[in-house]
């Protein structure tokens, strides 16, 4: 599961959890004037939950987390439970209708980049070959990526060189940008392959830098 799923899931996880705590709604007894009560334990449990998620994927500084915070910083009845539910919801359209692209290129950025550093880790332990295939996989995931937002249609299982080729016919990618790719694509089946006497530790450090270059281009 790509890390953009895993966002959606878990914001839709939360938005169902936030329902059930407003479903604790009950009175807060005779003769009591006030908002109507929910489960208290279960209420902060799942504001603590969303915090968590909202300043990770959207920021501290962003409007949803800050929105959010006010209202559970107030003692959690029925009502600021749910204003800050309405705010979760935001969040979770906000996320799948794109509104917040700059955040996930910022997120798919940062997963690229993790994946680089352990490459580069294997590459500086002696493991260059491993290290080949797992900047290989992020270069293929990485066009995968770019040909889904750029709407360039691809088989179930699409290969790295037709992935290239449609992004270079749509003018996503330049040709010498194509030709760079051709040559990292050749390492990369050699590496997942096993013909690991047929590219050197040196090949490796440049076949990360150029995936990184490229990643950086396009999702920075």
């Amino acid at each position: 599961m790509h890390v953009d799923e895993k966002v959606k899931k878990r914001l839709d996880e939360l938005i169902a959890i936030g329902e059930q705590v407003l479903a604790t709604k009950r009175s807060p007894g005779r003769h009591v004037i006030g908002d109507f009560r929910v489960d208290t334990q279960m209420a902060y449990q799942w504001a603590t939950s969303v915090q968590n998620l909202l300043v990770r994927v959207f920021g501290e500084e962003s409007e949803h987390y800050k929105n959010f915070s006010a209202q559970v910083a107030k003692h959690l009845t029925f009502s600021p439970t749910y204003h800050a539910q309405g705010i979760l919801k935001a969040a979770k359209d906000d996320y799948e209708n794109e509104h917040l692209f700059e955040v996930r290129l910022l997120i798919e950025a940062d997963l690229f980049d993790d994946f680089l550093e352990q490459a580069e880790h294997l590459l500086d332990s002696g493991y260059y070959q491993p290290a080949a295939v797992i900047a290989g996989c992020v270069l293929e995931d990485g066009l995968r990526k770019l040909c889904e937002r750029n709407s360039i249609t691809l088989p179930s299982q699409p290969k790295l060189d037709t992935m290239n080729s449609g992004l270079a016919k749509a003018g996503v990618i330049s040709k010498l940008v194509q030709k760079r790719i051709t040559a990292l694509a050749d390492m990369r089946n050699r590496a997942a392959h096993g013909q690991w006497d047929q590219f050197t530790k040196a090949d490796v450090v440049e076949m990360i830098q150029a995936v990184r270059r490229i990643m950086e281009e396009h999702f920075a």
